[in-house]
């Protein structure tokens, strides 16, 4: 006979007042964090229990007390979920996680082993996944994301942005401020909506930005093995297949990129 493994659900609807500050976080499993109505915080969990050799042990009875119990705390409009103090209920056990908030919501969002999307916030969002990947779009403020292990994409954000990936690739397009980004192994694509400082750097890998339109840069790019395409530029200084210093239409905010082992294209 098989046994299915054990699930629950919790709701719960959390009124506030004013811009929310959002803690989430979750040990094993997805965080969904995406844009509302205001006053209003709605906060859906599903517990799952994992397949194991050593069969469900009593991870039926800690996903019931979880169910009843929700990892839920509110200060205000300071609001956490997922944080257990013990993390011992967690063995076992996937947590997901979707979050309905007002659109002046502030997020910070950890999980150690899953994926993070955020969308349609005003921020700014802080997202860190050990082993997982990030997804955040439509923010309108600053946006930091760091991966251990999984790759970054973030799509039309008003503010900056600051991607690092040990391993995997990062994506940043649409972005109207200033973006610094880097990964040990894995491919950069970047893009401007509106000029500002750009800095991108990849052990392993290659790195593709497209500039604002129309707008003018200064241009610092190496890169150790791999070719360099640029737009017309005025060179300064020494230029050659893998070093170019110069600017592009008549100069502007400065773009650094460099890579070890990889190709760097400028559109």
């Amino acid at each position: 006979m098989t046994v299915k493994p054990a699930e629950a659900t919790f709701e719960r609807t959390i009124l506030v007042n004013g811009d929310v500050d959002l803690d989430v976080a979750t040990h094993c499993g997805v965080i969904r964090v995406a844009g509302g109505e205001p006053g209003v915080v709605r906060v859906r969990g599903i517990l799952r229990g994992r397949r194991s050799l050593f069969g469900l042990g009593d991870t039926r009875g800690r996903i019931a007390e979880m169910a009843a119990n929700p990892p839920i705390e509110q200060q205000g409009s300071s609001i956490r979920v997922g944080d257990l103090h013990d993390r011992w209920l967690l063995r076992g056990v996937t947590m997901l996680l979707e979050i309905v908030v007002p659109h002046a919501t502030r997020v910070r969002a950890l999980a150690d082993a899953g994926d993070v999307r955020v969308q349609g916030i005003a921020g700014p969002v802080r997202a860190e996944a050990d082993s997982g990947s990030i997804e955040m779009a439509d923010i309108n403020g600053d946006v930091r994301a760091s991966a251990d292990s999984g790759s970054i994409r973030i799509h039309r954000v008003r503010g900056s942005v600051d991607a690092n990936a040990d391993s995997g690739s990062v994506e940043a397009l649409d972005i109207g401020g200033p973006i610094t980004a880097a990964t040990d192994s894995g491919d950069i694509r970047l893009s401007q909506s509106a000029p500002a400082p750009v800095a991108a750097e990849a052990d392993s890998g290659s790195i593709s930005l497209r500039l604002a339109p129309d707008a003018g840069y200064n241009v610092r790019i190496h890169t150790d093995s791999g070719h360099v395409r640029t737009p017309p530029m005025a060179v300064q200084g020494r230029s050659s297949g893998n070093e170019t210093e110069g600017q592009i239409r008549g100069g502007g905010p400065l773009v650094r990129l460099d890579t070890d082992s990889g190709s760097i294209e400028i559109l």
